[in-house]
């Protein structure tokens, strides 16, 4: 019974947080606080009072519509909330034994949703959240590093390198947050690693697009956020 009553408290706060984060994601980019406006309908503009910000519930309370507009809600919200619910869930019965390393994934999923919020919606890894993503892999990497820490620190800084000299020296559509990004995630997983998440990361966004292209459903110049694809790559590689 216990075991069961922490396992729904720990969904529900991880439910919490993924609605939190999608804020963080949707409005840091436009430079907009993520305390306010309050959250409301993007349509009708009317706020949300508590009972329609419970993670999941609301929504199917509400059949997936705004209480005031009857406007369509987006079933990415409550998609979200449900992963992140199932993620924290997760990570705390893995990590039992290792709370630290538990913590520190958590920190990773989160900045991995709120990134791939960023550059799905708007193209953009804004500095100030890639600052504290920097921050939160270099002091983690310092309390677990299984190989040296100049092992991870100079592979950050050689991805960071070789894909900024990309970036201003080929045609490559690469962005610079892009650049920035990969860089971290070298300091967090180390060389070897990271060659395998970029591989699984191009694959998948080589899998995805392809098609949309060749059915002609978008253009080869339309932008692709590559941020979702990294982040796939990278956790791939990091359960390797």
């Amino acid at each position: 019974m216990l075991i069961s009553s922490l396992s729904l408290l720990i969904w529900f706060t991880g439910c919490c947080l993924g609605s939190f984060f999608m804020v963080i994601g949707s409005r840091v980019p436009i430079h907009q606080s993520i305390v306010f406006p309050r959250s409301h309908c993007t349509n009708c503009h009317h706020t949300l009072s508590i009972f329609e910000l419970i993670p999941i519930l609301s929504y199917l309370i509400q059949k997936g519509r705004c209480r005031d507009c009857q406007q369509k809600i987006s079933v990415f919200y409550p998609l979200v909330e449900l992963f992140m619910g199932f993620v924290f869930l997760f990570i705390f019965f893995t990590h039992l034994s290792f709370p630290a390393e538990g913590v520190f994934i958590t920190g990773i999923v989160a900045f991995g949703l709120i990134f791939i919020i960023s550059d799905s919606y708007y193209q953009l890894l804004p500095n100030n959240l890639m600052s504290l993503f920097f921050l939160w892999i270099f002091l983690g990497r310092l309390i677990i590093h299984p190989y040296p820490i100049s092992f991870y620190l100079f592979s950050g800084l050689g991805f960071f390198s070789f894909f900024y000299l990309v970036y201003h020296f080929s045609s490559t559509p690469i962005g610079g947050g892009d650049v920035k990004l990969l860089g971290i995630i070298a300091l967090l997983l180390g060389y070897h690693s990271s060659i395998v998440a970029l591989l699984f990361a191009s694959l998948s966004a080589i899998l995805v697009y392809l098609p949309l292209m060749f059915s002609k459903k978008i253009s080869y110049h339309h932008p692709i956020p590559f941020a979702p694809f990294i982040f796939l790559g990278t956790f791939i590689a990091y359960c390797l």
